[in-house]
This record gives structure tokens, sequence and C-alpha cells, in this order.
């Protein structure tokens, strides 16, 4: 192996923060020679990684600060748990804050859209649209009937289906009935 691949790779190790302590323990040197005589320890764990084990199985959640303290060799086992559970205490505060940040921003969106309803019942008052809604539909009536008279009189025999099919009125809205060719509210 190469001395700039070597030294990449100790740089490497010694940066590397990550959960696992594996990645720490490769022997550059020992891939170099082969031999298991010069890599004392190889397979087995060391005090460090036994701690490591021992740590993680008492607490659910170690965090990465914990695991290179652990591996370095710079805390106690005393205050390993201790800081453990602050940082699980702390992981628990963090989604407890995204929980609440999310029923918050439900609450944002429901009441948004209450206003939203609120303005426009206001804006448009309900029965004004209604009372408006029946004077074009009377309106729309007698000017099919002018119109249905005005054409009978040219010698066209006009039926109000054919009138309002050819204007491309919608019957639900004029309460047209199509069976009485009459409109069911006068």
């Amino acid at each position: 192996m190469s001395a700039t691949l070597r030294e990449r790779l100790r740089k490497t190790r010694r940066s590397f923060n990550g959960a696992f302590s594996v990645a720490k323990r490769l022997k550059v040197d020992c891939e170099e020679n082969e031999s298991s005589s010069d890599c004392p320890n190889n397979n087995l764990p060391s005090h460090k990684d036994s701690e490591l084990n021992a740590t993680k199985t008492d607490v659910n959640f170690v965090s990465v600060e914990d695991v290179h303290r652990l591996s370095s060799g710079t805390s106690s086992a005393a205050s390993s748990p201790i800081n453990s559970k602050d940082s699980f205490h702390h992981q628990e505060m963090l989604q407890e804050k995204k929980l609440l940040l999310k029923k918050v921003k439900e609450k944002e969106d429901t009441l948004r859209r209450l206003k939203m309803a609120k303005l426009y019942r206001s804006k448009n008052n309900l029965s004004e649209l209604q009372s408006l809604i029946e004077k074009w539909r009377k309106g729309s009536q007698l000017l099919l009937y002018e119109l249905q008279a005005a054409l009978s009189a040219e010698n066209n025999k006009v039926t109000l289906t054919q009138l309002i099919e050819s204007c491309g009125l919608d019957e639900k809205l004029l309460h047209y009935s199509r069976t009485e060719e009459d409109f069911t509210d006068q």
C-alpha cells in the first residue's frame, strides 16, 4: 500500500465521528504484512469496545459524542449514562417540539380556513344571493315564454325544451321539468 493512501486512511480514521467504532479499529499496517502474528488482538474486542457495548445495552440511545468519548477513553463510566440520559431527554424534547409544531401548523390552517369562510359569508350575504338567483330564474322563465310566443307567431311551433336546449341553458337552474314541459315554480 502506498504511503499517501496509508496517510489518507489514518486521517480518515481520526476524523470519523460515526456511531460505529469498526472504522477506528482498522489496522492499516497489519493489512500490509497480511499476517495475524503482527497484529495482536486483531479479532478480540478491546476494553473500550466492551464498555461501548455495555453502555448501548443499558441505555436505548447513545449519542455520537458519547461514542466518541468512549472510544477516546476521556469519559468515565459514571458520567456516560448521565450524558446519554441527557441526550435521550434532548431527543424526546426535539420529537415533542416537532409534534407541537405540526399541531400548531394544523391549527393555523384551520383558523385560516375559518377566517376565509367568515369573510365569504360576510361579503356575500346568502339571503341576498338567494333572492338574486330567484329574480334571475323568474326573468329567464319569462324571457323563454316570450321567445316561445314570438316564434309561434311566425308559424314555427317551438317547445320550451327545444328553446332551452338551443340556448344551452341548464334545466335544473331554471327549475324546468321535461315531463310536464313547464317550469315547476312560477
